[in-house]
């Protein structure tokens, strides 16, 4: 009978669905369980590299020249982002609902954009890579967590280099968002393939990555970190297409003193025009 076979039919999806969600949970818990465990193994040669930097830092081995106590601090300094890295992995899996705690006090945002610059030097050169920054944002000094949003910029910028054209050009620009007071908008964009309007949103899940990724590997975690750090500064981050051809990160920040009521929850918030999809 029609309506005895819709039932069975019926059950039967229900059932693959079943499986489906099941396999999903059990290879989402695979790869968690994976992270923290190779979180852990990171510590030691972190400690290491560091250690050793250290020693090379102190001189006590022989003095060192202005470029080469240079070269040795920008080492540091990435070994320790690298280091604080590894610490949130293994203090929160990138998956959980939860947004990250921050310490949020007064900076200013133009100084925190370019600080990752010097660190990156050595990639752009090998990529021949320029970065062009126009800054234009009125009032960057409002209260948000250096590191945090450091460590977004970095990591935008490095996909950046990755994606985009070899010999190409990355812009970097600030500006105030037009329909709406208070708040900033930080936008990152490459002269790479660009991202299909289908695959932008999902790029923000964790462990996704874009299907045009060549010979970039990675574990598909970084901008699903990021839109969680944003987030929990009452933000929003989006994917749009930019003017080099490339793609453009969009990040918006508020700046005013609801930034600081509207943190927790901010899941269900709106920004501002041009911040959210």
């Amino acid at each position: 009978m029609p309506g005895a076979f819709d039932i069975a039919s019926l059950e039967e999806a229900r059932d693959r669905i079943a499986a489906l969600e099941s396999r999903l949970a059990d290879q989402a818990r695979e790869r968690a369980e994976l992270i923290h465990l190779v979180s852990h193994e990171f510590r030691t040669p972190i400690t290491v590299i560091s250690g050793f930097g250290r020693l090379l830092e102190s001189e006590g081995h022989g003095p060192l020249n202005d470029e080469q106590r240079r070269f040795v601090g920008e080492s540091l300094k990435a070994v320790r982002r690298l280091d604080e890295f590894v610490g949130d992995l293994l203090e929160a899996r990138v998956d959980a609902p939860t947004l990250f705690d921050i310490e949020p006090a007064p900076a200013d945002l133009h100084e925190v954009i370019e600080a990752p610059l010097e660190a990156l030097v050595p990639m752009l050169e090998q990529r021949g890579t320029k970065v062009e920054m126009r800054l234009r944002a009125p009032d960057p000094e409002f209260d948000f967590d250096t590191r945090r949003i450091e460590q977004v910029v970095t990591n935008l910028l490095t996909n950046a280099i990755r994606y985009g054209r070899a010999a190409g050009v990355i812009r970097v620009a600030t500006r105030a968002a037009e329909d709406e007071p208070g708040w900033i908008l930080v936008t990152v964009e490459d002269d790479g393939p660009g991202i299909p309007v289908e695959d932008r949103e999902r790029l923000f899940a964790p462990y996704v990555r874009g299907g045009s990724t060549g010979e970039v590997r990675g574990l598909g975690i970084g901008l699903a970190l990021c839109r969680r750090i944003i987030e929990a500064h009452g933000g929003r981050i989006h994917i749009e297409e930019g003017e080099l051809g490339g793609a453009r990160l969009v990040f918006g920040l508020p700046t005013g003193p609801r930034n600081r009521d509207t943190r927790r929850g901010v899941a269900e918030a709106r920004g501002p025009e041009g911040v959210n999809r």
